[in-house]
Order: structure tokens, then C-alpha cells, then sequence
């Protein structure tokens, strides 16, 4: 307990800019410390004493489907991940598929010796926007009708723009493909209205994690409108892919859905407003922000454009000494600060620590202005 208490003050004194985290409400939390820790149920039903566990399972799966308009879900999968490996081995049959490349803001669970290996497919990378980190939309097109995939995997772990899903989605129908929406950096604002609607755009299923944008606890979703798809994911979950779906995850995530069903629409804009605040705010500080010909983003990352790993792992520590906590790829997110309260106002702040901690200015006195920022933003809202 001593460990977890001391991780608990420690994150509590720092500005997390972590994109792919957030911080979970009062609720969420208390959710997640029941009963249902320690618990199983199953379908078709096999153990006793679950009416009330079974009931919570089918209120989540309904919440999920209002909330993003979907015929069928699946709550099962532990991450988002795993959802990305369920979708892939119940979809990819002829044994191809489709991605962005994860160096140009694909999921790095995409690499060759990764998903499609452990799958045994072969992936081809769809031509990119380098500079704003898509798939370029006519070249993915040829691409996409000369190899003809099982799969076209969107989205991804680096998004600042929405993808090009109706245009590609319409060349994937035409030879009897599928194709798959990541939106596991992007739920909320998918939730939210905010950023694109993959379902409606042409994907034919939507994968993702429910603890990035969307503020629930740590585990993945799956979602369709495809009778024939929810079949094919169905027949590989229980004792495939998965066993114990984690009951306390399910009970906190239906919390973290009736949670974004009444506030969702105002956290979401507020997140977008608020990213797009703080790459502006360090551009005119001088700091390099990707994408800075093009409106730097409209999600709720942005990323600096820092060429050399080396030099971005080495500002990572950087900013960490000044008590600002960020990845090895320099992405700062704003889901935690926002969902904390902080505004327009506190991105200027923030971009200021950054531009600070970036210019070698003392750690020190750095941490004392982080820590004093922070304090004032303890309570979570938009729940």
C-alpha cells in the first residue's frame, strides 16, 4: 500500500499529458473496488448468483449502444488490444489487411512481427499525409483496389485529423472487404460529436479502448451495425480470446457511459478547444508543433516535432524532472487537464512550463509553478 500511496502524491504534484490517459471520477473508482472484483458470470449461464451481474452486463452493452449508435457490442475484451486482435482474427480470413504505418501514426501494434504476425497475415501500409498523419486518400484508393485486403484498419495511436473512412470504406465495399475504425485515442470525442463518426461514415466495425479521450476505466469495445460481423466477433470470445471478463471493469464503465451520455458533448468540444490552445500556444512560443500548416490538430493531442528519437526520449526525461509527464514521441494530450478543469487560459500556462522545462531553466523552480497549477485543479468534473 505504501507503494501505491507514494505513486498516488507523486502523480498528484504533475501535469499528465499522457493522450492515451486520464483520470477516472469519484464513482468510477468505486466501481472498480467492489464485489465485483473478484466475480464471474457467462453466457449462455453457467454459474449461479449473478441475476444482479447480468443485469449490469446487459444495462452497459445498452448504454453503449445509445451513446454511439450501434446494433451490437461487445464489452468483453480487456484492452483496447485485445479488441484490436479479436476484430483482426475473426475478419482477416484470406490472410491480408490494411493499416497505416506506425511510423507515420498507426498503431505500433500494426508492425509486421506484431497483431499480423501472432495472426499469420501480411500487412500493406497505406500511402500517407506525412505531414498531418492520414492515409492519403486517393493513393490509399489504388493501393486498396490493386491488393485487395480482408481488412482496412483507420484511426491509430498518433490522430491530430480524422481519416479519410468514406472514401476508402466505399473501395473496400466494392470487392466484398470490411473495414475498421481504431478509435481507441478518440472514443470521447467520438461519443462526444466532436471529431468523426466512423459508423455512419462507412466503417463497418469500431474498435477501441475506453480510457484515453473516453474517461472510463482501463479495458477495450467493440462495436457494429453488421449482423454478419457481431457474428463472426461472437464465435471467438469466451475461452478464445477471453474468459473472465473483469465484472468490476464492466459496472465502471457502465458508471463512465451514463457519465458521457449527460456530459459528454461539452467534455469532448472542451478537449478539442483546449489542444488545439495549447499547440498554438507553444507555437508562438517557438516550441516545434507538428502539423503547424494545417491548424496543428483538431483532436485532443498535439505532438512536437522533434526529427531525432534520441533527442525526444531525452526531452521526455526533461520535462519529467519538471514534473510534466509526457511519452518517448513528445505527444502531449489534454483529456486529464481538461477533464480536471483547466481552460484556454491554463494551456497558455501550461506551454509556457514546457517552453521553460525546454530551455534548460532549473527543474526545480519549474516543479514549484507545476505543483502550484495543479493544486488549484483536484477536482474532476464532466461527471
Amino acid at each position: 500500500m505504501e507503494l501505491i500511496r507514494s505513486h498516488e502524491r507523486y502523480r498528484a504534484m504533475t501535469l499528465n499529458m499522457i493522450p492515451s490517459e486520464n483520470v477516472q471520477s469519484p464513482n468510477v473508482l468505486k466501481a472498480l473496488a467492489t464485489d465485483l472484483a473478484g466475480r464471474y458470470s457467462y453466457r449462455p449461464r453457467y454459474y449461479a448468483g449473478t441475476r444482479h451481474i447480468d443485469e449490469l452486463w446487459e444495462y452497459a452493452e445498452d448504454l453503449a449502444r445509445k451513446l454511439f449508435g450501434a446494433e451490437y457490442v461487445f464489452l468483453e475484451p480487456l484492452s483496447g488490444h485485445i479488441a484490436a486482435l479479436l476484430t483482426y482474427v475473426s475478419l482477416v480470413k484470406g490472410r491480408k489487411m490494411a493499416a497505416l504505418a506506425p511510423e507515420f501514426g498507426g498503431y505500433m501494434g500494426n508492425a509486421p512481427d506484431k497483431l499480423p504476425d501472432l495472426i499469420s497475415a501480411d500487412i500493406v501500409y497505406l500511402p500517407a499525409v506525412k505531414e498531418i498523419l492520414i492515409p492519403d486518400p486517393e493513393k490509399s484508393v489504388e493501393l486498396i483496389r490493386a491488393e485487395k485486403p480482408d481488412l482496412v484498419v483507420l484511426g491509430g495511436s498518433y490522430m491530430l485529423f480524422p481519416h479519410p473512412v468514406k472514401e476508402l470504406s466505399e473501395a473496400v465495399h466494392e470487392y466484398g472487404g470490411l473495414l475498421a475504425y481504431d478509435g481507441s485515442h478518440v472514443l470521447g470525442l467520438i461519443a462526444g460529436g466532436v471529431f468523426q463518426d466512423p459508423l455512419r461514415e462507412g466503417a463497418d466495425v469500431l474498435f477501441a479502448s475506453t480510457h484515453k479521450t473516453f474517461p472510463g476505466p482501463q479495458g477495450g469495445l467493440i462495436l457494429t451495425n453488421n449482423e454478419e460481423v457481431y457474428r463472426k466477433i461472437a464465435g471467438n470470445i469466451f475461452h478464445k480470446i477471453a474468459d473472465n471478463i473483469h465484472f468490476n471493469k464492466i459496472g465502471a464503465l457502465a458508471v463512465s457511459l451514463e457519465e458521457m451520455m449527460r456530459c459528454g458533448k461539452r467534455y469532448a468540444a472542451k478537449i478539442v478547444e483546449n489542444a488545439y490552445e495549447l499547440a498554438k500556444s507553444l507555437d508562438e512560443l517557438g516550441v516545434p508543433v507538428k502539423a503547424r500548416d494545417h491548424g496543428f490538430t483538431k483532436s485532443h493531442q498535439t505532438i512536437l516535432d522533434v526529427p531525432n528519437r534520441e533527442e525526444r526520449i531525452r526531452l521526455r526525461d526533461r520535462l519529467e524532472e519538471c514534473g510534466i509527464i509526457s511519452d518517448a514521441d513528445l505527444r502531449l494530450g489534454v483529456p486529464e487537464v481538461t477533464r480536471r478543469g483547466m481552460g484556454r487560459r491554463e494551456m497558455a500556462k501550461i506551454a509556457k512550463l514546457v517552453k521553460r522545462a525546454l530551455d534548460g531553466e532549473d527543474p526545480r523552480r519549474i516543479r514549484r509553478d507545476v505543483a502550484a497549477l495543479v493544486r488549484r485543479f483536484r477536482t474532476v468534473k464532466f461527471c
